[in-house]
């Protein structure tokens, strides 16, 4: 009887061992089927950025034409037609300035909501997250940045990062909201308690803690501004101005375009967030999960 149990246990064990690994199977065959349907498009873009005009016009998935002296051809005139050098300097900056200002702010603001548990800061909560529901409005906002000088010369780059700072806002906010109602509010009781001021408690102990949450912000932010094209369009598109999104215009036509030039271009484009995304993908993830189990 005890080896009759023995062997039915295993048997049943032997069964569930086997489906577990017949839905992996099938999971991971679903997962490398959705793959492929997002690498397809960005392989087209690849292969045929190194082809001539004549067979990137039949935009086709092959190697057939492509060689060393096309590609050098077609990512220098790119980069010298497109001035991408300027242009990649451009998006850095409004990169920069708008997630630095996104992350300060952001987080500061989710910090004080989150420890002050009062009517009025739950009012300023929802009104907060209200701005991830509400679509940004350009023609309102080009007019008020007009009043006040905003559009042209330097100062439409900074009309530029104060919009790329309050439509990301919302989001930021949010995350940082999530992740900081999982740190303890002893820890602001014995900071003031040794002298800290608000903002040495904040910059020196609570900001730190915020590292994982802080990088997938990060990558939001540097992700969003670099790969926009509206704001862009209404508010940098000047020559001296004009960020890298905007130099894919150059290369397309109403009656014409050429494709090998503008596949070239999104290439060198989407490089720089291609390999930060690679090299911070883990710490995307992990934030993520950290900030949504917190909150």
């Amino acid at each position: 009887m005890h080896l009759s149990d023995d062997s039915q246990k295993r048997g049943g064990a032997m069964r569930e061992n086997r489906k577990k690994k017949i839905k992996q199977a099938v999971f991971e065959t679903i997962g490398v089927l959705i793959s492929f349907l997002v690498l397809i498009p960005f392989l087209m873009v690849l292969v045929n950025s190194m082809k001539s005009k004549r067979q990137a016009n039949l935009l086709q998935l092959n190697l057939k034409g492509i060689s060393l002296g096309q590609i050098v051809e077609n990512y220098g005139t790119v980069i010298k037609e497109a001035r991408l050098v300027s242009s990649f300097l451009n998006s850095a900056i409004v990169t920069f300035c708008g997630s630095a200002l996104v992350l300060t702010f952001a987080s500061m603001a989710a910090f004080v909501v989150v420890r002050r548990k009062t009517k009025a800061m739950k009012a300023v909560n929802n009104f907060i997250v209200m701005g991830l529901t509400l679509p940004l409005a350009m023609v309102p906002v080009y007019f008020l940045l007009s009043k006040v000088h905003m559009t042209t010369g330097t100062g439409a780059v900074a009309g530029a990062i104060l919009v790329y700072a309050a439509s990301i806002f919302p989001f930021i906010f949010f995350i940082y909201t999530g992740f900081i109602k999982g740190i303890s509010g002893e820890i602001d009781e014995a900071a003031i308690i040794d002298g800290a001021s608000p903002l040495l408690m904040y910059f020196r102990i609570i900001f730190p803690l915020l590292k994982p949450v802080t990088i997938t912000a990060l990558m939001h932010c540097v992700m969003t501004i670099w790969n926009d094209f509206g704001i862009s369009l209404y508010l940098l598109n000047s020559a001296k101005r004009t960020t890298a999104v905007l130099t894919t215009y150059l290369f397309m036509g109403q009656k014409a375009s050429d494709w090998q030039l503008l596949f070239a271009d999104v290439v060198l484009v989407s490089m720089p967030i291609v390999i930060l995304y690679l090299c911070m993908q883990k710490y995307i993830v992990a934030g993520l999960s950290d900030g949504a189990v917190k909150g």
